[in-house]
């Protein structure tokens, strides 16, 4: 199960990728504080020392996070830390592993 540390613009926006079996799972700390920033990547939080930095940045990941077979887990989601980002008529959102994959 190799995994590869992937850069951001600080190193709390740092992501963690790993591979196995077909599927991936990227986790993410400080790149995104809430799921409604999965389709609102302008919506900083206090912490962002970079606002227009850290938008681009969630616009790439949240991108990489929409590729198929792609799990992901958001450290400061709560309850919902394992997901998907799913894209809808409206844009990408976040699915909660439950709800992505019918085991609710």
């Amino acid at each position: 199960m190799p995994g590869a540390p992937v850069g951001g613009v600080g190193a709390a926006f740092d992501q963690f990728v790993i591979t196995g079996g077909g599927q991936r799972l990227v986790a993410f700390g400080d790149s995104l504080h809430s799921p409604v920033q999965v389709d609102r990547p302008e919506w900083s939080c206090v912490y962002d020392h970079d606002p227009v930095g850290s938008a681009e940045h969630r616009r790439r990941l949240v991108a990489e996070l929409a590729e198929p077979g792609t799990l992901a887990f958001g450290i400061h989601f709560a309850d919902a830390v394992f997901g998907r980002v799913v894209r809808d008529g409206a844009g990408p959102v976040w699915r909660p592993l439950e709800s992505a994959d019918g085991l609710a």
